[in-house]
């Protein structure tokens, strides 16, 4: 009678279901966090969860309430001695007076007096979330670490916002998604003062090194690394 399913929603990755009869979709779980995978039988489900910060562990959800109740904590005593820096949530407005979920990581010892290069982050793909994922390639928080504040878009063309989003780059990728980036970029940078302007980069790979290649051609002297 019931579909469970994973869908990215807004710069996550949460638990769903959708009646077979009525074709009602319900979002059942909620938060700041990737859910990975998922396992039903009866009435337990066991997932894997993760966030920008950390790598999955597994919780078990409740599918009446949405409850998470973490099982494992298999990393613990290595998260307890790594300073992890924080996570924000920033929504900026678009070209086209959209509003565009982006990440934005701070060093771990974060000093709002100093200034600190800051990287543009570019998704590959191209339709692939800039979610709460935890990722052993492009880790966040490795780049913190030394030092970066990093600037994550959900760009045009990324899933969790609707498929008018999603496909929106379908034939234009030189287009709205590219205009995307800049304002990212330039919104934190103009009203962050911590933010040094001389020393930005733009990183990225697949569709994100399109997307890096694309804009050291169209940056207009904005980043001095690519």
């Amino acid at each position: 009678s019931t579909i469970y399913f994973l869908s990215a929603i807004e710069g996550t990755q949460q638990v769903c279901k959708v009646g077979v009869k009525d074709a009602k979709v319900d979002v059942i779980t909620s938060g700041d966090h990737d859910i990975a995978t998922m396992s039903i039988a009866g009435d337990k489900c066991l997932t894997t969860l993760m966030t920008i910060s950390r790598d999955k562990e597994m919780y078990d959800v409740n599918l009446a309430d949405g409850t998470l109740t973490q099982i494992s904590n298999i990393n613990a005593h290595i998260y307890d001695n790594v300073k992890m820096g924080e996570v924000q949530k920033r929504w900026i407005k678009t070209t086209d007076g959209k509003e565009m979920l982006t990440w934005v990581i701070l060093p771990p010892d974060f000093d709002p007096t100093k200034k600190y290069p800051t990287l543009l982050y570019c998704e590959g793909g191209p339709q692939s979330p800039v979610s709460q994922f935890w990722s052993f390639r492009w880790n966040f928080m490795m780049m913190a670490a030394n030092d970066y504040i990093i600037v994550a878009p959900n760009r045009r063309g990324l899933p969790g916002f609707g498929n008018q989003w999603n496909e929106q780059i379908s034939g234009d990728y030189g287009g709205q998604c590219m205009k995307d980036y800049l304002s990212a970029i330039d919104e934190f940078v103009a009203s962050e003062p911590y933010v040094d302007k001389d020393r930005l980069g733009c990183v990225g790979a697949s569709f994100g090194g399109f997307s890096v290649y694309w804009l050291a051609g169209h940056h207009n002297k904005r980043f001095k690394a690519f």
